[in-house]
Formats: structure tokens, sequence, C-alpha cells
């Protein structure tokens, strides 16, 4: 049988490489000779005793042959053909664990290589008479069948003694067979591999058996490739090597498959062994199987240790072990993914550490578990971690609950998403009351538009804001309070407002007593200026009644007349209507300055005003020698403004004035009174006096309530008169008068338009 053993091989490692098999196996049976030829080629994970033992029927000659072939976890999908022809039977099979194997064009190419196949089986029992003529045409044929083979077949004696090359060798290298004969086949050899080719050869000559060995061979343009040297001896009837017989199958490219596929295997080690997480593997009953370098170091164990069983969970917390062995049966059972949290200490620590272990099961395509893949990762310091944050988030919570505040979160559309209990216990609502707009229930009416108002611009405008409103309380009673917010806006310009609200209620009531304390100490010092101006009162009075007493006596004297003096009668009436009016109207304007009525905003010059409270003054300021000169800006702009608080205020600076210069001795005792524009949106009055001057350090003190430089004095004046000067959006405020004394000046904002009103106007 030894063509049909060289056609045989050539046919199995045309397939096997060819199609890329998993294995590929012929049983041949020949009528010429009684011992059957069995042979199998496979890859390399793959042994020839599996694949011998799982077709145990195909090499006894049974049916049937199995359609599928379990080897080493794999499945394996057989395709089983006749082979033969004439006296030489038997059947081919080869396998693929591919899905789909074999395809259409996989029967066509394994067709055609079993009938190229069978034509060297074709005259096996011609070769073997004694007939020359049959003998030589056998031999041709077989000649013929053997050059056709797709490999570098070859033939030697006993001793290795190359004889016979096949056509296909002789042209692959490029030489003749009589360059090739003896040992001259060993030229084609590469240098670096022929020595240990030799040594392979010498061993199998030795020992009398076939073998294979690997080498790169000259192809007849100078590349080198890697072949697969196998040969198989012919043995006579008693056992003594008459012949032997070779083939070399190009093996280049799967070489260079190898070469990448353990590159690949070579690079996966070592990131399964390098990368800073712990890898497993399990086999499909859940053994654990395989741990890299960082699994080992976190569980404590060596290689040899990963044995059967659950030797894992003696690292487990006591109060884990019995949960995690059912979660793992559970998963190895149904195929479902594993997934724990779990504390484990080495064997020889003293700690317990977090770890998150989890795996996925490998399937083939009928949904069998192959392998079971994992990661243990340690996740200790981000497990504290967490606990912490919760903690703190806990601790941030209870201050956030425990601040004796309203503190909230909300959408820009004024949707609640958070409320803290103070905000949730002092309204009487729920967490889920006060999320979306339920805490609007709480706001008062009157002040829930104002404030709906305030959280649209709020929103258009992204900036901080407060608005004070009034809020229920559980018990249904409605108290002030101030509500401020603040914008988060967070990289993808989303905002979330913060915000408290503070109870104002009290302050509120405070200001609102504070304010009628002032009008109250505003009449307090119009009344106690009272017997100051008494004078100044009569001194007014006195002009008009004086005018009124001469052109009534003048009149009647006039009428007494013969004839009466008519026209002239008539003029002296009109006089003393005049004064009459007069005295009318400055005992209005006393009579309003020390009542207490509202204030009455109206259009004012201060100028007038000015001259006004002057001649209030006239008395006082003669008695005490005090000279007034004035320096009033014509064309003034008017301010709006009450008249008698502003009379007041310059009664006040005036009356200051003068009793600052009255211990004055050796200079003259001046009062200087102006107005001016200041910058173009305000007015001011200024009063200078000559007196001793103010200490720098008292400046301020000085519009404190209460404070005073005099024995006699309440310390009230200036007080009101600056709340009365802010009330109307101003200032006022003292500095020192160069060289003598002090100057007191406030400011006030013009009227809407500026301007100066019509005489007519002003008159009506």
């Amino acid at each position: 049988m030894d063509y049909e053993i060289l056609t045989a091989e050539a046919l199995l490692d045309a397939l096997l490489l060819g199609l890329d098999l998993d294995l590929a196996a012929v049983a041949l049976r020949s009528a010429a000779r009684g011992d059957p030829l069995e042979l199998t080629r496979c890859k390399h994970e793959l042994t020839e005793e599996d694949i011998r033992e799982g077709l145990k029927q195909a090499f006894s000659g049974t049916a049937p042959i199995p359609e599928e072939l379990a080897v080493n976890g794999s499945r394996i999908a057989l395709f089983v053909t006749p082979i033969g022809e004439g006296q030489v039977r038997g059947h081919l099979v080869v396998g693929s664990a591919r899905s789909g194997f074999p395809t259409e064009s996989q029967r066509l190419i394994i067709s055609h290589a079993v009938l190229q196949a069978n034509a060297g089986f074709k005259n096996v029992l011609a070769s073997a008479r004694p007939d020359s003529a049959a003998s030589s045409s056998t031999g041709d044929n077989l000649t013929e069948v053997i050059d056709s083979i797709p490999g570098l077949a070859w033939s030697a004696g006993p001793d290795g003694s190359a004889e016979y090359f096949n056509d296909y060798y002789l042209r692959y290298v490029g030489q003749g067979a009589d360059s090739l004969r003896g040992v001259g086949w060993a030229t084609a050899v590469h240098p670096d591999d022929i020595d240990e080719l030799k040594k392979a050869w010498s061993e199998m000559l030795a020992s009398g058996k076939g073998g294979e060995a690997e080498a790169r061979l000259r192809r007849s343009d100078g590349e080198y490739r890697w072949f697969l040297f196998r040969t198989n001896p012919f043995l006579n009837s008693a056992g003594t090597v008459v012949r032997w017989y070779g083939l070399n199958v190009d093996i280049e490219d799967r070489k260079r498959a190898a070469e990448a596929l353990q590159s690949r295997e070579f690079h996966l080690h070592q990131l399964t062994e390098t990368i800073p997480q712990a890898l497993w593997s399990a086999t499909p009953d859940g053994a654990i199987r395989y741990l890299n370098k960082k699994g080992l170091d976190f569980m404590g164990v060596e290689a040899d240790d990963l044995t059967d069983g659950f030797w894992w969970a003696e690292g487990l917390h006591p109060d884990q072990v019995g949960g995690v062995i059912r979660t793992w049966q559970h998963a190895v059972a149904t195929g479902a993914p594993y997934n724990v949290e779990v504390l484990y200490r080495r064997p020889s620590g003293e700690d317990y550490r977090w770890a998150d272990v989890r795996a996925l099961p490998m399937l083939d395509k009928d949904s069998n578990i192959l392998m079971w893949y994992g990661s243990l990762i340690d996740i200790h310091d981000r497990k504290v971690a967490q606990e912490d944050l919760e903690a703190s988030e806990r601790r941030l919570q209870l201050i956030i609950d425990t601040i004796p505040g309203m503190v909230w979160s909300a959408r820009p559309d004024g949707s609640g998403n958070f409320a803290n209990r103070h905000f949730r216990t002092y309204l009487g609502l729920s967490m889920d009351d006060a999320r979306e707009r339920g805490w609007a229930s709480a706001v008062h009416p009157e002040d829930l538009p104002e404030l709906t108002e305030t959280w649209r611009k709020m929103a258009d405008t992204t900036q901080p804001w407060d608005f004070e409103a009034r809020l229920r309380r559980f018990d249904g009673e409605y108290r002030w309070f101030l509500c401020r917010g603040n914008p988060l806006v967070d990289a993808s310009d989303g905002v979330e407002w913060f915000g408290v609200n503070v109870d104002i209620h009290d302050w509120k009531v405070a200001q609102d007593e504070l304010r009628e304390a002032q009008v109250e100490l505003a009449h307090m010092t119009r009344m106690m200026g009272m017997g100051q101006l008494t004078a100044a009162i009569a001194h007014e009075l006195s002009q008009p009644l004086s005018g009124i007493t001469v052109n009534a006596s003048a009149g009647l004297r006039m009428l007494s007349m013969n004839p009466p003096e008519v026209e002239s009668a008539r003029e002296t009436i009109r006089r003393t209507i005049r004064d009459a009016s007069r005295a009318t109207e400055v005992t209005d304007r006393i009579r309003a300055l020390y009542s207490k009525s509202d204030p009455v905003v109206e259009t004012v010059d201060l100028n007038e005003i000015a001259q006004e409270v002057i001649g209030f003054s006239h008395s006082d300021l003669r008695k005490n020698g005090v000279n007034v000169k004035t320096s009033f800006t014509m064309d003034l702009p008017v301010v709006n403004g009450d008249r008698v608080q502003l009379q007041q205020v310059i009664f006040n600076l005036v009356k200051n004035g003068i009793e600052a210069m009255s211990g004055v001795v050796g200079r003259s005792k001046e009062l200087q009174i102006g107005t001016a524009r200041e910058n173009t949106n305000y007015v001011r009055l200024s009063v200078r006096d000559a007196g001793s001057g103010l200490d720098s350090g008292m400046l301020e003190k000085l519009f404190s309530p209460f404070f005073t430089t005099k024995s006699n004095g309440m310390g009230v004046g200036l007080s009101v008169s600056r709340a009365i000067v802010e009330s109307h959006e101003g200032r006022l405020w003292a500095e020192s008068n160069d060289p003598h004394g002090a100057v007191f000046t406030f400011s006030i904002p013009l009227r809407g338009d500026g301007n100066r009103p019509k005489e007519a106007n002003a008159s009506g």
C-alpha cells in the first residue's frame, strides 16, 4: 500500500490546510493487502488518539458514522464521504467546529479532491501483478498520479538515500532529479534548518518509524518557505523497511498564522497578567481553574491551590458564605450573569476588603456553557468612600434640617424639588406638597402675582434675587419672609436654584414702629422750638397786623371826609385785604410746621424754603448777633418733597449754627446759607457757621439718636433731619469749615423732568 499511503497523506494534508479544517481522517481496506490503512491529521490542540477514539466506527467499517464529534469541550461537525477505486475502498472523514460546515463550495472541493485520490488507487492490484507489461503500465499511471499531487512527494531507499522526486517537487526547487538524489536534496534546505532536519531524519531511519519535521525549502525564485516533512516506511512481510515514502507540505501560511496566533496568545497572556485587575475563569461546572497574577495576589493563593470545590469561600466573611455560594450555583445552573459584592480576607490577612466579583458564560451555538470568564475588582476604597459620602450626606441633611430657616431648591420655572424640615414643618407641608409648585399655596394671595413675576425675570436673567412676601404658618397666621435665591449653572447651562427664606416679620413690625417713632420725634423737635419761634411768629405777624390797623384807620378817615374820598378808601381796603392774607399764610405755615400731619409731596424750590426759614429765624438771628449771608443759585431746579419737613431740616441746621456760635468772641458770627446743583441729578443746600468746629471723631456720631454736645440738648434734631432727608432719597452729612466752624449739607434728587414749574402753575 505504498502508493495508497502517499496518495492518502497528500489528500489529508491538502484538505486540512486548504480548507482550514480541525481534522481529516481516512480508513482504507485493500484487496492486495489485508492490513487496514488508517491515517489522521488534526490541528495542534487536538490529538490523533482523541480523533481515533471518536471515529472507531469509521475505522472499523461499521455504520452509522456520527455527524458530530465532541473533543476537549469542542463540538466538531463531521462530513463523511466514500473514497477508493477498484479494490481500495473506505471512508474519508473531515470535520470543523465552524458554524455551517460544510458549505456547498467546501463539498465541491472535497469531492474534487476525492476524485484525484481515487485516480491514485485505480490500479493498485495491477501494480502487484508479476506481469511486466501490466507492471510498467501501472507504474506509469501511478507516476502520473504522484506527479499530479499538489505536494512535494519523494521516496528513498532503506538507508535514506533519496531516489525519486515527483514533478511538482522538481519544478518547485528548480533542479533536476540527478542533482537531488542521494543527499543532494539538502542543498535546497535553509542553512539554519539543515542540521535539525538531518537529525530528525536520522532518528526516523534508526527507529524504522515514520515521523514529521519542519524546515525551510528554497523555491526556484530563491524564496524560502516552511514545509512539513512527513515520512512513512514501506515494510515487507518480515517487517523490514524496503523503501521510505515522504511528502513535503507547504506550511508557510500556517506557520505564519501559528506565529501570529502565538504572538496574540503571548500578548493576551501578557495583558491578562499585567492588567491592573484580577481576572479568572472557571469550567462549565463552576470550578475555578485560572487566576491571573493580580487575582492570585488579592486572594493570597498560588496557582496550585486552584482545585475543585469552593476553596475560595474560605476567605469570605462568615455572614456572606452561604448567600454567595448559592448565587454562584444558581449562575452555573442557569447561565445567568454572576455579580456579587463580597468582603474577602487573605489567608494571612487580618482585615476584610470589599470586592466586586462578576462573570459571564461563553456559550456554544446551542447555548451550552463552554467556559466562565470573570473579573474581581477591589472596591474597598470606593466602598469606604461611598459610605463616608453617605454619612456626609446624612450629616449635611441633618445640618440643613437643623438650620433655623427655610432652605429649598427649585427649577427655573419655580417648581420645587427640595425643602428642608423647617420649611415643611413651618408651613405644614409634606415633601410631596413642597415639591412642584405646592409651596405657592402658602403665599399670601396679594403677594403671589409679584412673586410669580419675579420668578419669570429670575429665569430670564439667571441672577441672584430676593423678594419679600408673606407666608402662611401651619396655624394660619401670615408672617413676612425675605426670600433669597442663587442660581447654580452646570456645564450644559442647566440651572437649579438654591435659596433660603428668613422670617423678617418682627423686623418689619419694628421698622413700622421706628417710622412712627421718627414721626413722633419730628413732631417733638418742632414743639421744642415753639418757644424760640414765638418771637419769629410775632415778628412775622406784627407787620401785616400793623398794616391792617393803619390801613383800616386811614380808610375810616377817608370815608368820613366830606365829600368822602371813595377811590382812596378803596385802595386802602385792598392793602388791608393783602395784609390780612399775608397774616393768614404765616399762620398756616406755622400751624403746619407744628402739627402732626402726613407728608405732602409737592414741587418745591429750596431757595424759597430757605428764605422762609430765614424769615422765621429773623428775631433769633438778631438776638444772637448772627449775620446771615446767602448764595442761592439762580434757576435752581425744583425737587419733589414735603415742604414742611424740608423747612424743619433747614430750620434745625440754622438753629444748630446759631447755637454753635453762641460762645464766639472776637470774630464775626457769620452764617452762610447756599444752594447749588450737584452733578446732573441732585441739588444741595449747605449751612456754614463760624463756631468752634467739629472733632473728626464725632462727625458720624452727630447723627446718632440722643447724641448731643449741648448741656441742655436732647440729641434728636440731627437724627430726625437725616431721617427726613433719606426719606426724600437723599443724604445729609457734616464737614469741618476752614478756618472755623462746621458745614452741614444735604442733597436730594431732582423732580421727574428736572425743570422749574411755570409761574402760573407755581402760583396756582
